[in-house]
């Protein structure tokens, strides 16, 4: 993996976690972006179906957290919304899923409003001081406010494949 081609995200399977009141617009943007660039992405909800979002559109879960599992994904993204957020946050398999994809040195995105769901793991006191340009090509967990931006960054980031930085020296339980 340390010599995967680093310029493409193409055929990479990514894992979005959402819930009921999940901001709609943020998960559209990202799930475009990385879908132009040729990535498999899939919904993760704690339920089958469809979620709610905060705008009352419905989105498909493609998966629950009963049948999904971080080990199958290349990357994982939090899009915000007050609701699917603080869902998330109660949700051990979902911080289950964040902590496994970290100690899998995995690229983690996620919407500023959904810091909170990150705060929940146990890698969050290892997470860089910014989440500059420089901090996600290093570190790969990227956080911001801004859909369109947070999606170049993960791009770029999905594109390292894994971070092994990580590995030894910011061990974490999964």
């Amino acid at each position: 993996m340390a010599n995967t081609v680093k310029e493409s995200i193409k055929t990479r399977k990514i894992a979005i976690l959402a819930a009921d009141g999940v901001n709609a617009k943020s998960l559209s943007v990202v799930k475009q972006a990385l879908e132009a660039q040729g990535a498999i992405v899939e919904v993760i909800a704690p339920k089958q179906g469809y979620i709610i979002a905060e705008n009352d559109e419905q989105i498909m879960a493609d998966q629950s957290f009963l049948t999904a599992a971080s080990v199958l994904f290349d990357a994982v993204y939090v899009p915000g919304g007050t609701n699917s957020v603080a869902s998330l946050e109660a949700e051990a398999d979902a911080v289950h899923f964040l902590n496994e994809a970290f100690k899998h040195c995995k690229a983690i995105a996620a919407d500023q409003q959904a810091l909170q769901v990150i705060e929940a793991t146990y890698f969050s006191k290892k997470l860089p001081a910014d989440f500059s340009d420089d901090s996600v090509l290093k570190e790969g967990i990227i956080v911001g406010d801004n859909p369109a931006k947070l999606a170049e960054q993960f791009i770029l980031a999905i594109a390292q494949h894994r971070f092994w930085e990580r590995e030894k020296p910011r061990k974490v339980p999964a």
